[in-house]
Parts: C-alpha cells; structure tokens; sequence
C-alpha cells in the first residue's frame, strides 16, 4: 500500500493544532512514559516540548506507516479506531534516527492527540 502524503501532512497538522490548543497529549499506551524516561525527558513540560519538536521536524516523507490492519487504534486507547500515523526521521535535536506514532481523535476544530510511541528507531529485522 502506498501510503499518502496528503493525509500525512493533514495528520500533522491536525496533530500539530490540537497541541497548540490543549497544551497536552493523550498517553496512548502505557510504555509511551518509559520510552519518554528512557530518552531523559521527565517532566510535562520537556515531554510537550519533544511532541512539539517531532511535529516541527517529520515530514509527510518521513511516514513509516502503519498499513492495515495495524493502522488504527484500540478499542481501549484514548481515542479508539482511530487512524495511526507512524514517522522515523534523523532527528536534529536528538541527533538519532526517531520513531514517533501517534493518532489524532476529537472533532475537526477541536483535535486532540495521543502519543503511542516515542523512542529512538530500533533496527528491523
């Protein structure tokens, strides 16, 4: 499946527009607060600064995926089956190639976000 740059770059706007709004994210899975520690970013305010950093820094080219089925969230997730969008990018401000996965709920004029993973990229298999 070729995934679009059109809904990518729509995601991370909307993505973009609900942290500017709330000033918070949705944790969307429990290990997002231990790769956040594992990084050294510890509290709420580093931990929105990283968010808004990724969101400055990938680009639609930077999507990763995920492709169906896997691409939507949770039924028990903040926002469930939701569409989630997965970016790994060479990160200037951590000077490593990163992951970030997160999924966009709420309304159109109100968007709100939730972080399913945030850690530098692991090697595939």
């Amino acid at each position: 499946m070729i995934l679009s740059v059109q809904s990518s770059e729509e995601a991370i706007a909307a993505a973009k527009r609900a942290l500017d709004h709330h000033k918070q994210f949705w944790f969307g899975s429990v290990k997002v607060e231990s790769e956040f520690y594992d990084l050294g970013i510890m509290t709420k305010e580093e931990r929105l600064m990283a968010v808004d950093i990724a969101l400055l820094e990938i680009t639609a080219q930077d999507r990763l995926g995920p492709e169906p089925p896997g691409n939507v969230s949770h039924p028990s997730s903040p926002f469930p089956t939701q569409p989630l969008y997965a970016f790994c990018w060479n990160s200037q401000e951590y000077g490593k190639l990163m992951y970030f996965k997160f999924g966009v709920g709420g309304s159109r004029r109100k968007p709100q976000l939730a972080v399913y993973s945030f850690h530098e990229s692991k090697p595939r298999p």
